[in-house]
C-alpha cells in the first residue's frame, strides 16, 4: 500500500483549501482551521488506539515499532500526534547518522550542538565539505 507523493499532495491541497477559505474572512478561516484540528485530533486518537490494541495483543514488539518508525509517512504521523516512540534526540541523531557518509565523502562531518525546548536543532558543520551546497530552512 505505497502512498508515493500522495501525502505531500494532500498536505498541499489542505493548505490551498485553508487559504481559499481564509479569503472568506477571519471567521471562515478560524472555522476551517478548527475543522482541520478536530479531524487531526480524531485521527490521532485512532492511531493511539491502534497502538494500544497492538500492544494489548502483544504485537507491538521492537520489530513492529522499527517497521512503523522506518516508514516516513507513519513516522511523520506518529510525530504529529506525539506518539513516536523515539525521543527527538534519538530521531535527530538517526537523521545525522544517515547523512554522515555523504558528508564524509566530501571531507566533512556534523556535530549536534543541542536541541532547544522549542525544538530548534543547532548543528556545527565540520571539515571542508567540498562541493556541498547548504540549504538553510
Amino acid at each position: 500500500m505505497a502512498g508515493g507523493d500522495r501525502p505531500l499532495q494532500t498536505g498541499d491541497r489542505i493548505g490551498t483549501l485553508l487559504d481559499a477559505l481564509g479569503a472568506g474572512g477571519a471567521v471562515a478561516r478560524g472555522r476551517a482551521e478548527d475543522l482541520v484540528r478536530q479531524v487531526t485530533d480524531l485521527y490521532g486518537a485512532g492511531l493511539q488506539r491502534i497502538l494500544e490494541i497492538l500492544d494489548d495483543q502483544g504485537k507491538l514488539d521492537d520489530a513492529t515499532l522499527a517497521a512503523l518508525t522506518a516508514d516516513d509517512l507513519v513516522s511523520g504521523l506518529l510525530v504529529v500526534h506525539g506518539l513516536h516512540p523515539l525521543s527527538v534526540e534519538a530521531r535527530v541523531a538517526g537523521a545525522l547518522d544517515s547523512v554522515r557518509p555523504y558528508l564524509g565523502s566530501h571531507g566533512g562531518n556534523v556535530d549536534l550542538l543541542g536541541i532547544s525546548a522549542e525544538g530548534v536543532v543547532r548543528l556545527r558543520l565540520l571539515g571542508t565539505c567540498q562541493g556541498l551546497s547548504l540549504i538553510h530552512i
